[in-house]
């Protein structure tokens, strides 16, 4: 382009750089992720009492992983798995908007002479390191090395657009039209879906004099609000509080951008004098409005939550990991004790009909938008499996009668079948993953065999269920004509997936997946008659007790 400042050198130079800057950081993000994943997982959980709590742990996560959209997006997804409350997780996003702001401060630090360093250490760690965890360590450390040596290289080819007048007339226009800076911001932003990302070249941009206060401060906050679209797309096809997280997450921001922005000359002087230096000045904008936004807005986590739910109404599901009702004060009363036991299977077996929910609409859909909820969920009833058998083998069945013993004895057999069922469900999730990886297309006869399974399966998972709830109902025999049923069905299913395979009318590696689906089917069935095998005569004995009564 004729009068165009930056040579052929220099745009190789802009593109290399820009691509190692975004590279260092998801490879940053990937390491640290990988190293404290798990006991991130485990802080979250603990966070839906105390949004004040949520906001440190928020704000702290989010520097050390350099990327709120990783921490917005497990954010949703802890929430549409039933982890989070919506104002656990308002304060683990307030604290995201301060800690994004940590790369901003990096880069105005000008650590790119140090980027060789942190390079070379990463290297030997992620190299030389025997165990899992240092090598995710070694692994981040590169990453930020990469972050800043792109932006080393950036900065060396931005230099000359200092005195190209298009780029000068367009920053003026920022400064002068703050909403132009604004849409600028957020349309980058949404399309690199990182606010990190636009706030590091901004303030590279300003440290090389290319770019002034007032044409940043716009741009900056328009990257708030579309660093919002990554949890937005996150939260498509998830649950309503899920939807809920992600709404409130824009609109937390976009309502922040709105009432700063008839004030943005007065905050404009303040910022400029927190430092004699542009880039400084810029790094400080973005975390002064996030910081002083975030700390007023936690005051009223209980009135926002409230707000978000009637503008998005519905029933919002919440789980706990760890046991509600298995209380060791009520091991000194076994009959308590057996009943707080059977209410915890209940609260379990309600958590894997939902698992089944999510399951078979992922396959479906052919979307793998629930497996992560699925695999959490599995992961609860895992818990809650270990936290029942130690519980119930405590119990003294010295003091149980005769009924109680065998209720005792019931739930212990139900406890592993519901958990199996949650196994199978699991396999299912990891086959609609297999299925669509591989591009995979079932037939419509295919279809409409799951299709009939889907609904035998359903009723005799509510069925024996309800008979571990209420101890006056009996669907024994429902359950074991459903059993004959999805038997037959199931073996009438592959005789004729194994002719449509002869006929070529189906590839066999959907016949492989069909057939792998078709048999976990076939064993959560199964599980759910020994729940209602095991239940009948638990429940007969009570109905005979009130009989005589």
């Amino acid at each position: 382009m004729r009068g165009f400042p930056l040579s052929y050198k220099d745009v190789g130079l802009l593109i290399g750089g820009f691509s190692l800057f975004l590279y260092g950081i998801i490879q940053m993000s990937s390491g640290l992720e990988k190293a404290v994943g798990p006991r991130l997982r485990r802080i979250f959980e603990r966070l839906n009492s105390s949004p004040f709590r949520g906001l440190f742990i928020g704000a702290l996560v989010t520097a050390i992983v350099q990327s709120s959209s990783a921490v917005t997006v497990l954010t949703v997804t802890f929430v549409n798995a039933g982890l989070l409350t919506l104002e656990g997780a308002l304060g683990i996003i307030f604290g995201a908007n301060i800690g994004t702001t940590v790369t901003a401060q990096l880069v105005a630090f000008k650590l790119t002479t140090a980027a060789p360093y942190f390079l070379f250490i990463g290297f030997l760690t992620l190299f030389l390191g025997r165990r899992k965890y240092v090598k995710n360590v070694g692994e981040a450390i590169l990453g930020f090395g990469m972050i800043f040596m792109g932006l080393s290289l950036m900065e060396s080819s931005l230099h000359a657009l200092r005195s190209w007048a298009p780029f000068l007339n367009a920053m003026i226009s920022m400064g002068r039209y703050p909403i132009l800076g604004i849409l600028t911001g957020a349309g980058i932003t949404a399309i690199i879906q990182s606010s990190s990302v636009t706030t590091s070249i901004v303030v590279a941009l300003a440290g090389e004099g290319a770019m002034e206060l007032s044409s940043a401060i716009p741009i900056i906050l328009g990257a708030n609000i579309g660093t919002c679209v990554t949890a937005l797309l996150a939260s498509i096809g998830t649950n309503i509080s899920a939807k809920r997280t992600a709404f409130a997450h824009l609109f937390f921001n976009v309502i922040g951008v709105l009432l700063i922005f008839p004030f943005l000359n007065f905050f404009e002087k303040v910022v400029s004098m927190t430092s004699s230096d542009v880039a400084r000045q810029v790094a400080n904008a973005h975390t002064i409005f996030n910081g002083i936004w975030a700390f007023i807005w936690i005051l009223f986590t209980k009135q926002y939550a409230g707000l978000i739910r009637k503008i998005l109404p519905g029933e919002e599901r919440v789980y706990k990991k760890e046991a509600s009702f298995l209380k060791p004060q009520l091991l000194d009363t076994p009959s308590a004790a057996l009943e707080a036991a059977k209410n915890e299977l209940v609260r379990m077996a309600e958590i894997v009909e939902d698992m089944y929910n999510l399951t078979m609409d992922a396959l479906f859909k052919n979307s793998t938008q629930n497996y992560k909820d699925v695999l959490i969920m599995e992961d609860i009833t895992d818990v809650l499996k270990t936290s029942l058998i130690n519980y119930l083998t405590q119990l003294s069945t010295d003091s149980l009668s005769k009924g109680e013993a065998k209720e005792l004895n019931a739930i212990l057999r139900a406890v592993d079948d519901v958990e199996r069922i949650a196994d199978h469900l699991t396999n299912v999730m990891e086959k609609v993953d297999v299925k669509n990886s591989e591009r995979v297309e079932f037939t419509e006869f295919a279809w409409k065999d799951l299709s009939e399974l889907r609904e035998l399966l359903y009723e005799n998972i509510r069925d024996s269920y309800s008979m571990i709830k209420d101890s006056t109902v009996s669907y024994l025999d429902e359950v074991l004509l459903r059993e004959e049923r999805i038997d037959y069905k199931v073996r009438q299913s592959k005789e004729n997936h194994i002719e449509r395979i002869k006929k070529g009318i189906c590839n066999p590696i959907a016949g492989i997946i069909f057939s792998d689906l078709l048999i976990d089917l076939e064993r959560i069935s199964d599980h759910c008659v020994n729940i209602a095998q095991e239940f009948y005569e638990v429940n007969r004995v009570k109905r005979e007790k009130v009989i005589l009564r």
